[in-house]
């Protein structure tokens, strides 16, 4: 079992309303480290009272036995004793996403009451529910005003996250966005713009020389996580038939104003933050060339050069490191960023292979996919394991940290003892070892630059936006 963490506690609300909706379903919830006055009582599964749900008791855990006694009370600085894993979805994703969802939708709440209610910069005693109430006129959110007071982390009320960022966009963009506007979090309008985005991309795939990934996602094209606009709900401003990239992210920049005039249409990244700064994301007017460019410095097998230690490698770059081995599974082969631009971000193997094959001499896969690249790494098979062991040979001469040599048999013997997930994940990072040492220096670091570049929703196929940080 996973406990909660004292950590969780900003996200308490959320889960409390997890564990509400559990009961409402006639469903249990496990409990486990019981205090000691409840032992005699014995079981692992137990009901909370529902009246969590109502938000009166948001800071207590009332829990009843099955025969419906009073067992204890539990203040939330102790509910580690409660089985986290039920309610975090895979890995604590399910709690995270939607404190995301919350906190999203809340800041179009405070950012309208500031452009459309009181039109001056926001004060703490501005701050409540009637006011924001009036400002949900302009908002088209995929969680509720009510969800969000109720649910949402109290950290970021508590701190002014809400109130700081909105008057940080409105010290900018006052004079820009005139008359009404409407902020959307996951609405229609969103979902339009996103269209426009996917018939670009589906006219550019099909194209002789496609320009983006095949996986190029929303947020790799703009990560706008809420987008401003003085457009009805109705309108649908982008229009992606050209096919053209360089097109339709002309007209992103047009309507936010990037090249002059008034912003009309505005994505808008958020990170939490109580002294906000706005950073503009592929500014048209900014000098393209004076980006700073990553260098690539090398890889190693695993953390220490030991090839058979784990079933990754780590490419060392200026911007930061990579880490390349199968998520997931066995069949799911990826790239996940460790770096300075986009910590924690990952990139599929299918784009690495498209990179690959636009800056480096040889790609990863050849001419299948990651599919076609596992299914030949059969460690039964002895000419397979040959190719293996030749590939592993010839990067180690080149990793940053050279070990000594394995002979075949001994190669042999460890690959019999590994899992064929180790197998699939060594055998495509050592193809993009091949794929590194075949090229000169100056592709290398174009190769890396392009990876973090996307990494950070920055490619040649991104479109404006701003950053709140």
């Amino acid at each position: 079992m996973a406990a909660f963490q004292k950590k969780d506690a900003t996200t308490a609300k959320p889960y409390l309303a997890m564990i509400g909706d559990k009961i409402a379903n006639g469903q249990k919830v496990k409990f486990y480290n019981k205090p000691e006055e409840t032992i005699e009582q014995t079981p692992d599964i137990i009901k909370l009272l529902a009246a969590i749900k109502t938000g009166n008791e948001s800071n207590i855990l009332r829990v009843l036995y099955p025969n419906n006694k009073p067992a204890a009370i539990f203040n939330l600085k102790s509910w580690t004793q409660i089985d986290k894993a039920p309610f975090s979805g895979q890995g604590g994703s399910g709690a995270g996403a939607e404190v995301t969802a919350l906190t999203e939708s809340l800041q179009c709440f405070f950012n309208s009451l500031v452009f459309n209610i009181l039109k001056r910069p926001l004060k703490n005693t501005d701050v409540n529910e009637t006011n924001l109430e009036k400002a949900g006129s302009f908002v088209e959110a995929d969680r509720s005003l009510s969800d969000c007071l109720e649910k949402g982390p109290s950290d970021w009320m508590e701190q002014g996250v809400y109130v700081k960022i909105a008057n940080k966009i409105y010290s900018v963009y006052r004079s820009k966005l005139i008359g009404t506007v409407t902020f959307h979090r996951g609405s229609s309008f969103m979902n339009g713009l996103y269209a426009a985005k996917a018939e670009c991309h589906k006219i550019d795939k099909a194209s002789q020389s496609p320009q983006a990934p095949g996986s190029f996602s929303n947020d790799k094209w703009n990560p706008g996580d809420i987008w401003a606009t003085t457009f009805s709900s109705t309108e649908r401003p982008l229009d992606g038939s050209s096919g053209s990239w360089g097109d339709l992210n002309k007209q992103v920049a047009d309507l936010a104003g990037a090249t002059g005039g008034l912003t009309k249409l505005l994505g808008i990244s958020l990170k939490k933050t109580i002294t906000p700064t706005i950073t503009y994301y592929r500014d048209p007017q900014s000098n393209i060339g004076s980006r700073s460019q990553t260098t690539y410095n090398g890889y190693i097998y695993g953390k220490n050069g030991d090839f058979f230690s784990s079933q990754d490698i780590y490419v060392e770059s200026s911007a930061g490191v990579m880490q390349c081995r199968t998520f997931g599974g066995d069949t799911s082969w990826q790239g996940e960023i460790k770096g300075k631009m986009a910590a924690g971000g990952k990139i599929g193997g299918g784009n690495l292979d498209f990179y690959a094959k636009q800056f480096l001499k040889e790609d990863i896969f050849g001419s299948g996919s990651e599919r076609t690249l596992f299914t030949e790494a059969n460690k039964n098979n002895e000419r397979f394991v040959k190719k293996f062991y030749d590939l592993y040979v010839e990067g180690n001469k080149n990793q940053l940290r050279p070990q000594p040599v394995l002979t075949f048999e001994e190669f042999n013997e460890n690959v019999q003892s590994q899992p064929q997930k180790f197998i699939n994940s060594k055998y495509a990072c050592l193809m993009l070892v091949q794929a590194l040492n075949a090229s000169p220096q100056g592709d290398r670091n174009k190769f890396m630059n392009a990876i973090f570049r996307y990494a950070s929703s920055d490619t040649d196929q991104s479109s404006f936006y701003i950053k709140v940080h």
